[in-house]
């Protein structure tokens, strides 16, 4: 008899390979054939509306208005940390919060809409057309919409997102074992690959990835040096207690910096410069991304100020990183070993202190490794070794949507909460209301899962 793949009664690990291997194929199975469904789909996608059209109208309104929330946080905040007033901030942000408003508003309507004319045109269900196949077409229409810089910073997070979703998947039905401490390895590979490139301009990184890593560690790339000395402290706090240090270490050290060192102060100076710069701008990163995640509250933020511990360990790990990315720099410039290697490997020792994240750190690892993996696919067609393939941020973003989407309708315990936060604001709790006693398509304890 084939083995089961039902999640009530998991594949144990102690199973052969073939079996292993017939399981994911009859889940793939199921995907493309019965069990259907002979349900209208106002039961399942719009149960407030009996009509589509209706339906998909007041979707539309709810998610543009969403939209431009979202968005106009999400450009206006960049501005107001570069010291520009808020109607400056709007007025240079309004195209762009228009832009891709209408991208996620146009996403989120013909994902519904499809969901409605695939029900029609098939007069029935399937796995694979309860989420996937919209979500899909919803990508494959509105991403064109959006600015084709900011297409491939959507497609990096949300292959992020696919990739952890398969990841649960995988450890769900027991196919693999859950890696422990695999996050911090992840992090720290991905952090070595980035600070290299970051470093040497081998490969331009995005420009949001490269303005980062330029304001935490407090030094541009080594093509962008003039003469060898441009870092500067921004703070008033920090610029006089590192200069009162600087000063002390001066006077009291007869060599303070090496000379293939890019930076002005003493390379202890540079230090404690660098791993205060990186306690500050951790503490504003955490505020921000809590900013966005519900959509302009500043509730979540107070919420995340109580939370000290959190906040103190995260803020703790970006001041302890970037410290450690200099200071390993400073110190392998003093040997032989110095160069342009010196990056790589000062960010895959200083990437170790990611164990200081609190769970879950693992959305953010699989983030800087799909950002790596694109640096390195960049390089390998700058070098002519491999071929660029044709529309591959449409093709890529398509296909992580279909994953996410499809893993939240049908398996939603096993998405990142705050992604589930988020459709829930984007959906107006539509998202939550689902029915998903009729998506029993995948697994057979869906509600269940959902509520636990």
């Amino acid at each position: 008899e084939a083995p089961r793949c039902n999640p009530e009664d998991p594949l144990p690990m102690s199973g052969s390979l073939s079996e292993k291997v017939q399981c994911l194929l009859r889940t793939a199975k199921s995907m493309f054939v019965p069990p259907v469904y002979g349900l209208p789909c106002n039961s399942l996608w719009h149960a407030d509306f009996e009509r589509c059209d209706v339906a998909g109208l007041h979707f539309l309104s709810v998610c543009s208005v969403k939209a431009v929330k979202i968005y106009t946080a999400l450009y206006l905040l960049p501005q107001l940390l570069r010291h520009k007033s808020v109607c400056e901030g709007l007025k240079q942000t309004f195209p762009d919060v228009l832009r891709s408003s209408a991208f996620l508003t146009c996403h989120c309507f013909v994902t519904c809409a499809a969901h409605c004319v695939l029900r029609r045109i098939l007069g029935q269900y399937r796995a694979i057309t309860v989420a996937a196949i919209p979500a899909a077409i919803g990508s494959l229409v509105s991403l064109p919409i959006e600015k084709y810089s900011r297409q491939e910073i959507l497609a990096i997070y949300m292959a992020s997102l696919a990739l952890e979703c398969l990841y649960e998947m995988a450890v769900y039905r027991d196919l693999i074992p859950p890696i422990k401490g695999g996050e911090v390895a992840l992090f720290a590979g991905s952090s070595a690959v980035l600070t290299y490139f970051h470093r040497n301009r081998e490969v331009k990184i995005n420009d949001t990835m490269d303005w980062l890593m330029t304001k935490l560690l407090c030094c541009p790339a080594r093509s962008t040096v003039q003469e060898g000395r441009t870092a500067k402290v921004t703070t008033r706090v920090r610029e006089y207690l590192v200069g009162h240090l600087d000063e002390l270490l001066r006077s009291h050290t007869p060599c303070g910096r090496s000379s293939r060192c890019t930076h002005e102060l003493t390379c202890l100076g540079h230090i404690v410069n660098t791993g205060l710069n990186g306690l500050i701008w951790g503490t504003i990163i955490q505020m921000c991304l809590r900013l966005l995640s519900s959509g302009g509250s500043l509730r979540q933020v107070f919420r995340l100020l109580n939370k000290r511990l959190e906040l103190a360990r995260v803020s703790s790990f970006v001041g302890a990183y970037t410290a450690g990315v200099v200071g390993l720099e400073c110190a392998l410039n003093r040997t032989c070993v110095g160069g342009n290697v010196a990056p790589a490997i000062a960010g895959l020792v200083s990437g170790l202190s990611f164990a200081l994240v609190p769970e879950p750190s693992g959305p953010i690892a699989l983030y800087f490794f799909c950002r790596a993996f694109q640096c390195v696919y960049k390089k390998l067609i700058q070098d002519e070794i491999i071929r660029e393939i044709p529309y591959d941020v449409l093709l890529l973003f398509t296909v992580s949507t279909a994953i996410t989407i499809h893993t939240g309708v049908c398996e939603p315990h096993l998405m990142r909460p705050s992604y589930t936060t988020f459709l829930n604001y984007l959906t107006d709790e539509r998202y939550r209301k689902l029915d998903r006693k009729l998506i029993n398509v995948v697994m057979k304890n869906v509600d269940k899962a959902a509520k636990t």
